[in-house]
């Protein structure tokens, strides 16, 4: 249903405009001194027979039956608009809701013609005024007479035309009567007969087939059942080749052997110096070791990464060298302004082309699906320019559960259809060795990121210019395979020397209740669990458990006081700061001071 009017109703605004210009014919002919049509004329006989009293009409009246004309074309347009309006939005066009709507355009519409035609006659004289209506209602009365009759005749000619064309033709009401009890019954028979034929075509485009044989049967009756089936089966593959076309020429290949030759003799402290050797002496960039440890230990918290910062600090880099490093290929891909929705990022099925439109987001998602042991690496650059929450959403909520359930719905598949060999089921399972890693840059052309999307992230921020150094030990990248990583981190976090005991728990929870205090600022277990990953993790990489603490503690929690100008606020934070310098001493924690001391500055 829209809301554009129809041909139906151009043909009742039509004859709205037809009887105006009856009415304004009659109007000129009731004039008492016309010079344009002679005294006595028919239209005057009539008005006479009915008791009206000729008056001459001077420019005002006539203003006043131009705005009555006027504005009851007006009014039946609008009329005609609202109740489509309101089919429009599924509810009743007699409802009391749209009844008030019609009421409040008539008064509009009929209380602007007046107030023109009563301008019109401003001095206003009530006996001129009576006249003027007087004349109106005349005119429009003696019009509707005559627009009657004319329409009568018109269809009495027309049932004329009608009858002599079909002479001899039996008259379908004296005919065999049909219950309406059938009529309905034979109606959803055709619509159940054009659902099927519907449904057949569709899974024959999608390789189905029976409904193939039955499409192919309707087409050509000509050829034997045998050989239509025949030809089926040859076709088969070709149909799901021509749906998804990038997915099956990756099952075609993937036996291709992949390097099996991985590392399994080095540690995390070690990989992170010999990373950052390598970004140093190969791509002469810098890193600080905390950012690389962060980076690395962010890995095996979650898996989405945020680098957010302003652009051209090496947010890109650092997600792409990794993977070089370790002797895999990220796969890139440039966000858009555009992504509304999955569909971005996953792809559609095109009715029009029967064919499923794949992204190259998707096909890299499931040529992952045979690279088990390989790390998969996505990079989401400029994620913030649309809202992550949109495009990304399936994702978010899927990180949530066990890597059992990392399946995304790609679409709904046709029965008996042979999907590609890791779409079963038009599902497909997100690889467990795979991370996201998204590039955020902080300006006015980005949206701002949510703290929806700051909870199941770790976030790294780039806002230093890194000075260069000199390289000392190894820088030679490796080969590392997911297997040996996953490996290294579990190792790591059940190492109890690498762990929050009970002293380090009650000192962070001193800061955290104080926070909480303060600003009613807490975060639930998704975040606890993320530290009590991260910080082993990080200890092994070789930092320190405050170091680990002071990361999580100012990209997690103080981060949401950015943009916060409260009067408590201020106050809250210099506490804050006192309490860390009294916890954990003046030397540690250095991010979160230097974050509180930034929000203090803008107070």
């Amino acid at each position: 249903m829209k809301t554009h009017f129809t041909r139906k109703n151009f043909i009742v605004l039509s004859c709205v405009f037809f009887y105006l210009v009856i009415t304004a014919f009659c109007a000129l002919c009731l004039d008492a001194k016309s010079s344009i049509v002679r005294d006595g004329n028919p239209i005057q006989l009539i008005a006479k027979a009915f008791g009206f009293t000729l008056v001459s009409i001077n420019l005002a009246t006539g203003v006043l039956c131009a705005m009555l004309g006027i504005y009851t074309l007006l009014f039946a347009a609008a009329l005609i608009y609202e109740t489509r309006l309101a089919k429009y939005y599924g509810e009743k066009a007699n409802s009391l809701k749209w009844l008030g709507i019609y009421v409040i355009t008539f008064v509009v519409c009929y209380g602007l013609a007046i107030g023109i035609g009563v301008i019109a006659h401003i001095p206003v004289d009530a006996t001129a005024l009576g006249y003027s209506f007087s004349f109106c209602l005349q005119a429009f009365l003696i019009g509707l007479i005559i627009f009657i009759f004319a329409a009568a005749l018109v269809l009495f000619a027309l049932l004329l035309i009608l009858n002599i064309k079909n002479y001899g033709k039996p008259y379908k009401w004296f005919g065999p009567k049909v219950e309406k009890a059938e009529l309905d019954e034979k109606l959803q028979e055709r619509i159940e007969e054009n659902k099927q034929i519907e449904q057949g075509l569709l899974a024959a485009a999608f390789g189905d087939v029976k409904a193939q044989g039955v499409a192919h049967t309707t087409e050509s009756n000509t050829n034997s059942s045998t050989s239509a089936n025949s030809s089926l089966e040859n076709n088969y593959n070709l149909v799901k080749e021509r749906v998804f076309p990038g997915l099956c020429k990756i099952d075609t290949i993937h036996e291709i052997v992949l390097q099996e030759d991985f590392a399994n003799d080095i540690n995390l402290a070690t990989l992170c110096e010999q990373f950052r050797n390598y970004l140093a002496s190969h791509e002469r960039l810098y890193y600080d070791m905390p950012t690389i440890r962060a980076f690395v230990a962010g890995l095996s918290a979650s898996r989405l990464i945020i680098l957010e910062g302003l652009s051209g600090t090496g947010k890109s880099s650092i997600a792409r060298y990794f993977s070089d490093f370790i002797n895999e290929k990220s796969f890139f891909v440039p966000v858009q302004a555009t992504w509304r929705d999955r569909t971005s990022v996953l792809g559609f099925f095109n009715d029009f082309s029967k064919t499923y439109n794949e992204t190259e987001f998707l096909k890299h998602l499931y040529e992952a699906t045979y690279r088990a042991r390989h790390v998969n690496i996505m990079v989401l650059d400029e994620m913030n320019i649309s809202r992550i929450e949109y495009y990304f959403a399936d994702f978010l909520s899927i990180m949530e559960y066990p890597m059992n359930d990392w399946v995304l719905k790609i679409m709904q598949l046709p029965y008996d259809f042979e999907a590609p060999l890791h779409l079963e089921d038009g599902e497909l399972h997100i690889p467990e060795t795979t991370w996201f890693i998204g590039t955020a840059n902080k300006d006015d052309s980005t949206y701002t990121i949510t703290d929806k999307v700051y909870d199941r992230a770790i976030v790294i921020s780039f806002s230093d210019r890194n000075e260069p150094f000199q390289v000392v030990g190894k820088s030679d990248p490796i080969t590392l395979s997911y297997d040996y990583l996953m490996e290294l981190y579990n190792h790591a976090q059940k190492d109890e020397d690498n762990r929050l005991n009970g002293a380090d728990i009650a000192k962070f929870k001193t800061i955290t209740d104080q926070i909480y205090d303060s600003f009613d600022l807490t975060f639930g277990n998704r975040i606890m669990n993320q530290i009590e990953l991260f910080v082993p993790t990080f200890v092994a990489c070789g930092g320190t458990k405050e170091e680990a603490l002071d990361f999580m503690l100012a990209r997690k929690v103080l981060i949401k006081l950015d943009g916060r100008f409260e009067e408590y606020v201020k106050k809250g934070l210099e506490e804050l700061l006192k309490l860390i310098k009294k916890t954990y001493g003046k030397g540690n924690f250095a991010l979160s001071q230097e974050l509180i001391e930034r929000l203090l500055k803008r107070f």
